[in-house]
């Protein structure tokens, strides 16, 4: 099941007209109508009879529309039930702890389709980690269903669990066994190695965005639409790197077609992990 890379995703509370009318002005690719801890307990009614206006807004405007459900099972299964419309494009699974977690809903979500008469498998799911509970099944919740597209840590509710704060120092760890485990599924590994709620300036924030790039990451999802820009230039090729890429897997693969191996290209050293990376580069500039 493909879909494009999403780099930027924003959240907003599905109860409120003024942000959203704000979010679908700025450059983010996905906005996240939230009703989990975005919303009220006593508007989450009035938020879902919102999101049939709220998801076709976003679309409207050229984003894909995301809503964020709550983590209980009978909440969840309510706003699934409002959620689930031609227009949405992901849904994002809050706490989740088991594979069974993602299996339950998306057998929700098949039937929810077929009802409104969309294609099976066409709501994508974005999953949340937010307790020291799931990290050892991370690889089987990455794994668990083919409507997964990515995975996140929570940082805020991950820290909370653990007992301590949302330092860079207590969520490297976490974060690169979310990454692993993304990479090990085939999804899309999301987030940062810092607090959603403590990102500082932008010039500070995309030197955040900068390591989690070279970690592995790909895509971020913030509160704060001034953060999109420099989420959507960390992970958007540039020309040149476009170029070089092309360049570099050209000659490799003139090497590769002369019986040679590793080459020596530009001032350094080629071999085939190099080659591939060029390639994955060319992939994500097209996606």
């Amino acid at each position: 099941m493909s879909t494009p890379l999403r780099r930027s995703f924003l959240f907003v509370p599905a109860d409120n007209a003024r942000l959203l009318a704000s979010a679908v002005a700025k450059p983010a690719d996905v906005v996240i109508l939230d009703l989990e801890d975005g919303t009220h307990p006593a508007r989450k009614a009035l938020a879902r009879e919102g999101l049939v206006a709220g998801i076709a807004q976003i679309v409207q405007a050229g984003q894909a529309a995301a809503v964020r459900i709550n983590g209980d099972l009978n909440t969840a299964v309510s706003d699934l039930r409002s959620a689930v419309m031609p227009g949405l494009a992901l849904v994002l699974l809050p706490k989740v702890e088991h594979p069974r977690d993602v299996q339950l809903l998306s057998a929700l979500v098949d039937d929810l389709e077929r009802a409104a008469g969309m294609p099976s498998g066409g709501v994508r799911f974005l999953l949340q980690i937010e307790s020291c509970l799931a990290l050892p099944r991370l690889h089987e919740i990455a794994a668990a269903d083919a409507r997964t597209m990515g995975m996140m840590l929570g940082s805020e509710d991950f820290s909370l669990d653990c007992g301590g704060l949302p330092t860079p120092e207590a969520l490297l760890a976490p974060s690169l066994m979310v990454l692993h485990a993304c990479r090990a599924a085939g999804i899309q590994p999301i987030g940062f190695v810092a607090s959603i709620a403590e990102l500082g300036e932008v010039e500070q924030f995309a030197q955040v965005l900068a390591q989690a790039r070279s970690l592995g990451f790909r895509g971020a999802v913030v509160v704060h639409p001034k953060f999109l820009e420099a989420i959507n230039a960390c992970y958007t090729p540039t020309p040149e790197n476009v170029a070089q890429a092309r360049e570099l897997v050209a000659a490799f693969e003139a090497a590769q077609a002369q019986g040679q191996g590793a080459i020596r290209h530009a001032g350094r050293m080629i071999d085939k992990p190099v080659y591939l990376r060029a390639l994955r580069l060319l992939g994500e500039a097209q996606a």
